[in-house]
């Protein structure tokens, strides 16, 4: 075909493709379905492609995968998808990019050991799922540890560092020097040294004096070895059960204590609804907050099906509780549980709590306020409403007051995941933060050697700090935070989706992962594109934006001094309208 850029959606069961030569640049392979597709080939050749640049792959489930590409190919993504293994035995020195975005690997990519590895070279790999042993050649292990050395910054080789060690298993039949050698990653014995004190591998090698003993000293060695495995099989299992043992006592201890724990609720017969309400008034936090169970109706479903618009009183409020099928009595308690969360939260710009009840054919509830202008995503897009910038900075100081709130009083919480979508508006335009993003602030998000699970394509990417993406410092909720509401205030002065014209060049997914290449590359990070409409905005306002934004979340202001910001702005304001 000689036309620059054309799409074929294909629905079936089964696709067999036959690639020949083209004169293609970019090639995109991505499922639309609910479940991803099993992508079969075990070699995918794309050697005839004399001009392919760019190829994707999205949502799919692979296998072990041989890549076959030509000299020409710069970048290969997959993104979002599931593979065992990925091999690229043709790979050429144009290609400066893997990056395998929001894809799962359970074994270590042959990629990472199959040739050295320049330092222009980007790899994007999450090996938190790699678990078991992988047998390298003594070449192989070398370039992998060399390989790990050159891109030592990339997230891939810390993770190879802290979560993988050399095991050398003794062999009396192959010599040393020509035998495999086994890395295994994942969980390490509690008497492995710490990665931060010791190099990435640990090994005992046998000494060459040790080979040239005599028979009976390699047959006390084979006796040795046989008497060792006895013992730890024997450790494993008086192990096994003294835990056994302990879990036995702690569940006695557990389910009689139950009995008289007032979180007690979710061990209650579903059937019983008169029993359920009555722990609700046994509950000395949830007791003010009941609600009469024939008071509260179900009227639509919001979202994943744990969310209802309802009615109280013949008002609506939002409901939020658990399916009538889910059995885990986990579920009920982290509930409950959050409810005495939202309890001890009163402020005007956090929507309130109504009340917790029983629903006939549900369990456990909590009834919340309902803000009638859906959120503030929605107003924002919504070009019949007539936004000016007293409204805008207004809608900016709610939201402020909300962290303010939940960061510096003894509340001591924060917003779970801040974004326009989690915000909502009343028909008198107050912005509220949703009382179900409130979180306390102790729960920790992560650490720099932490996965951070995020989706590409779903708008996420543009509202997470750099921290989290790069997992290059400690991370810290309130700062978390405060660089989502830099990106909000832009959002609220441009009315435009952060990264918008990015987006609309590249489409959700590709702009995510150029967006993830810039805070890499410590790119200046402008969710409002400079827009006219956020250059319009008072200078004070756009130099919080970017103090809000910056790479040091050390360096971004405190929810308490952007309230105080914000008040001197519409006091600036006022004063230039008089």
């Amino acid at each position: 075909m000689d036309v620059g850029y054309f799409v074929v959606n294909v629905k079936v069961e089964t696709l067999k493709l036959e690639l020949q030569s083209s004169r293609v640049e970019r090639i995109n392979f991505a499922s639309s379905a609910a479940t991803k597709p099993t992508l079969t080939p075990s070699k995918l050749d794309f050697s005839n492609f004399g001009q392919l640049k760019v190829l994707t792959f999205m949502r799919l489930a692979m296998g072990s995968v041989e890549l076959m590409i030509q000299n020409v190919t710069t970048s290969i993504h997959i993104i979002n998808s599931t593979m065992t293994d990925l091999s690229l035995p043709l790979r050429g020195e144009a290609l400066t990019e893997i990056g395998l975005n929001g894809t799962t690997v359970t074994k270590l990519p042959k990629l990472l050991y199959e040739r050295d590895l320049s330092s222009k070279m980007d790899i994007t790999a999450d090996l938190s799922s790699v678990n078991g042993e992988t047998e390298l050649s003594g070449e192989q292990l070398t370039l992998l540890e060399a390989n790990a050395q050159t891109l030592s910054t990339q997230s891939w080789a810390q993770e190879y560092h802290s979560r993988c060690e050399l095991v050398d298993i003794l062999s009396m039949t192959v010599p040393y020097g020509s035998r495999k050698r086994t890395v295994l990653c994942g969980s390490r014995s509690s008497s492995a040294t710490s990665a931060t004190e010791s190099p990435a591998f640990t090994h005992s090698d046998c000494s060459e004096s040790g080979n040239a003993k005599s028979g009976h000293s390699s047959s006390g060695i084979s006796t040795g070895a046989l008497a060792a495995i006895i013992v730890v099989v024997v450790i494993i299992v008086v192990t096994l059960g003294l835990l056994l043992l302990r879990m036995y006592l702690n569940r006695e201890t557990a389910d009689s204590s139950s009995q008289k724990n007032e979180a007690a609720a979710t061990l209650i017969n579903k059937s019983d609804a008169v029993d359920k309400g009555s722990f609700i008034s046994n509950d000395v936090i949830l007791r003010n907050f009941r609600l009469p169970q024939s008071n509260v109706a179900l009227v639509k479903s919001v979202g994943t099906g744990r969310l209802w618009i309802g009615e109280y009183n013949g008002g609506k409020v939002v409901v939020k509780r658990v399916e009538s099928e889910v059995t885990d009595s986990h579920v009920t308690k982290a509930l409950m549980a959050q409810a005495r969360t939202f309890a001890t939260i009163s402020h005007q710009n956090i929507t309130n709590l109504v009340g917790v009840t029983w629903l006939a054919g549900t369990d456990f509830a909590i009834v919340a306020e309902f803000m009638g202008k859906s959120n503030l995503k929605t107003m924002l897009t919504n070009k019949d409403v007539d936004l000016d910038v007293r409204t805008k900075l207004q809608m900016c100081s709610d939201v402020a007051l909300a962290l303010a709130y939940l960061h510096e009083t003894e509340q001591n919480m924060c917003a779970k995941q801040l974004s326009s979508q989690k915000v909502l508006v009343n028909k008198d335009m107050d912005c509220k933060l949703s009382l179900f993003e409130c979180v306390p602030s102790s729960a920790k998000i992560g650490s720099p050697s932490t996965a951070v699970q995020y989706s590409y394509g779903m708008g996420e990417v543009a509202w997470l700090p750099p921290e989290v993406i790069t997992r290059s410092s400690p991370m810290n909720a309130r700062t978390n935070n405060i660089y989502a509401f830099g990106v909000l205030v832009s959002e609220i002065f441009t009315r435009a989706s952060p990264y918008q014209s990015l987006v609309e060049e590249m489409g959700n997914t590709m702009s995510d992962i150029e967006l993830v290449k810039r805070v890499r590359r410590q790119d200046p990070l402008e969710p409002h594109e400079n827009r006219q409409e956020y250059l319009a905005a008072p200078a004070i306002v756009r130099q919080l934006v970017e103090q809000c934004l910056s790479y040091a979340p050390l360096s971004r202001p405190t929810a308490k001094k952007i309230v105080k910001i914000l008040h001197h702005a519409k006091e600036e304001l006022a004063t230039d309208s008089i």
